[in-house]
């Protein structure tokens, strides 16, 4: 079997791509993260990384320009897509199987009509109408503008959706958003996932009164942490801390909200860093708004800890609700507080979550894993007609 996978950045795709590669499956990666990166390096076989990034310099020239940083940066983003798209199709004629990033494909998509190769559509988030309208709606919530996704890339996302044989995505939630939108279940293949283990430097857990619950993620909208804040004011215990980890990015719906005492934003961590912060914490928290699968989900498992998250997370795809953690509404601050304090004044409900949690957490696998699941996927997608 011979896939061309086509992805603007590196993010699950570099991992995917070697993956593939190492199942002797890979035809071609073509990539648009910059040559010049730091993490640019690839391990792949001779003539299998195939760059095509110049768009994508522009578009990162643009974001550190201030006046070209909203609509030209967009349309720059916009064309880097479009010109990975025009890139692709020499390889992908011969390939079995053409993946491609949603937005990255859909005039080789049009073109490799009825040519027996098989066009999958990997989508990370949920259906592009889903997630706007729930960040349209989260930002009025919050009394912050919100632009909404690009109107071109919204179009030729919708697009890819029709033309494609099928569509890749990360989890139940993911799958849910598309189905509700009228995409046919039978066209839609799920394949979770890889996960690392977080290193830590081994330094002890502090012994210390009360209860430190963690967020790793960005700070921003999407993220909200509003209804975690409001979940902390709501807990009358004692001796609670939220640690917040990762970078501001932007409006981060905190903005007129005073903060309650114990809650400390730490910045980016580095490895060491950040695995002794999951091994310091108690509980981890996610109230996320959107997003398709949280990794981190099973980085807080591998530190045993339990987990609360939204059902808009991918988590219900990790953890059994009660097991492991829990899975609440999006939005839902006395949700996230009443789970909170059922841990908190239930040590032994808290023992075994976390134990249930490092469980799961080893038969959690790495991206070899997902890449071993995504060939199988595929190559049974060939043999159905």
């Amino acid at each position: 079997m011979k896939i061309v996978y086509t992805a603007p950045n590196r993010s699950h795709h570099y991992p995917y791509a070697a993956a593939l590669a190492a199942r002797g499956a890979l035809a071609a990666f073509v990539s648009g993260f910059p040559r010049f990166g730091k993490q640019a390096a690839l391990d792949l076989p001779a003539g299998a990384l195939k760059r095509r990034d110049s768009v994508q310099l522009l578009y990162l020239a643009a974001l550190r320009t201030p006046f070209l940083r909203q609509r030209p940066a967009e349309w720059l983003a916009y064309l880097s897509k479009c010109h990975l798209d025009r890139a692709s199709l020499r390889w992908a004629r011969e390939a079995d199987v053409f993946l491609s990033y949603n937005g990255c494909a859909l005039s080789s998509f049009a073109a490799l009509q009825g040519s027996g190769t098989r066009r999958v559509l990997e989508v990370v988030n949920s259906h592009v109408s889903c997630q706007d309208e729930l960040l349209a709606d989260e930002h009025d919530r919050c009394g912050l503008p919100y632009k909404g996704v690009f109107p071109a890339e919204k179009r030729r996302r919708l697009e890819e959706y029709q033309i494609c044989d099928h569509i890749l995505c990360p989890s139940s939630f993911v799958a849910r958003s598309l189905i509700a939108r009228g995409i046919p279940e039978a066209k839609i293949l799920k394949n979770g996932y890889g996960f690392r283990r977080i290193p830590t430097d081994g330094r002890p857990k502090d012994e210390r009164n009360g209860t430190r619950l963690l967020y790793v993620g960005s700070v921003s909208v999407r993220k909200g942490l509003r209804y975690l804040v409001e979940a902390l004011r709501l807990i009358k215990r004692p001796g609670v801390t939220l640690d917040i980890v990762g970078p501001m990015t932007g409006a981060t719906g905190l903005e007129n909200m005073s903060l309650p005492a114990g809650v400390k934003f730490h910045g980016v961590l580095k490895a060491g860093d950040l695995g002794a912060m999951f091994a310091q914490s108690d509980i981890f928290v996610l109230p996320s708004i959107e997003e398709g699968q949280a990794l981190v989900v099973g980085e807080a498992l591998g530190f045993g800890l339990p987990i609360i998250a939204t059902e808009n997370t991918g988590a219900d795809d990790i953890i059994t609700d009660g097991r492991e953690g829990f899975v609440v509404p999006i939005r839902d601050a006395r949700a996230l507080a009443e789970k909170i304090d059922l841990l908190l004044c239930d040590d032994e409900r808290r023992r075994t979550m976390a134990a249930a949690a490092t469980q799961t957490a080893r038969f959690l696998g790495g991206w070899d894993v997902a890449g071993n699941r995504l060939v199988d996927s595929l190559q049974t997608l060939l043999k159905t007609p």
